[in-house]
Parts: C-alpha cells; sequence; structure tokens
C-alpha cells in the first residue's frame, strides 16, 4: 500500500509544482493518464457502466486513445465481455472488435445485443474452375 500512497503523493507533487519540473509537459501527462487508463479499461470485472464512468471522469479524448493503444488481444476480450452474444465476426479482429466496443459505448446503443446483418446472396454465375477435380484435390 506504501507504493500507491507514494506513486500519488508523487504524481500529485509533480502537477502541484509545474515550475520545478519544466520539462515534465501536458503530454507527458496525458501519456500517463491513457496508460492507467489502459491498465484500468483491462480488468476484469467492470462493465459498460464502469467505462463510461471512467470516460466520464478523464475525458473522451484520453479515454479514446486508451482503447486505440489496447493490443488486439485485449480488445478482442473486452468486446467479448461487454457483449457476449456478439457474433463471431463482429469480434474476430482487433479494429472489428474496437468498432464494436465504440458501438457499445456510444449512446446510441444502449446494452442492446447486436443482431447480424442480413447475408449477401450467393452469385448467380457459377465458377467452373472450382469444379475442377485439380482444384479440389491440389494436384
Amino acid at each position: 500500500m506504501t507504493l500507491a500512497a507514494t506513486g500519488r503523493t508523487a504524481l500529485s507533487a509533480i502537477i502541484a509544482n509545474e515550475t520545478l519540473f519544466p520539462r515534465v509537459k501536458d503530454t507527458d501527462l496525458a501519456a500517463a493518464a491513457r496508460k492507467l487508463t489502459r491498465k484500468q479499461i483491462i480488468a476484469a470485472g467492470l462493465t459498460r457502466q464502469d467505462l463510461l464512468a471512467i470516460k466520464t471522469a478523464i475525458g473522451a479524448d484520453v479515454f479514446d486513445g486508451a482503447l486505440h493503444e489496447l493490443s488486439p488481444h485485449h480488445i478482442k476480450l473486452l468486446a467479448k465481455r461487454l457483449d457476449p452474444t456478439a457474433p463471431e465476426i463482429e469480434v474476430n479482429t482487433g479494429s472489428s472488435a474496437l468498432a464494436h466496443v465504440q458501438q457499445i459505448l456510444s449512446d446510441q446503443a444502449p446494452n442492446e445485443p447486436s443482431t447480424p446483418a442480413e447475408p449477401a446472396s450467393a452469385p448467380t454465375s457459377k465458377n467452373k474452375y472450382l469444379g475442377r477435380k485439380a482444384f479440389r484435390t491440389g494436384r
């Protein structure tokens, strides 16, 4: 527990005494805030409301920056945690999972399960090459 108190005290001292730390710029503080936010976002057990509270507390810019800095693995886990009923196509890549998380956290879609889009109809023309034995067997 002493490390947390010491860390908080040190950060508070840096912020309170800006003249003693002229090389610490606002971008450095924003980077530290994003790093701490990333750590909190990937913590297990956070709900949509918890993430929205964090976003409100630190600001949308820092929160969105932290979301974009998550690894594809972590953003996929977050998407599946926030919406366990999400189709695999919406969360199988990092970018699609990020878009899904942003949609969940937007005010437009509060706790609505996602519905899969209508599948595109198959092309009517048949490809003759796909029916060849050499294509099927690899010879």
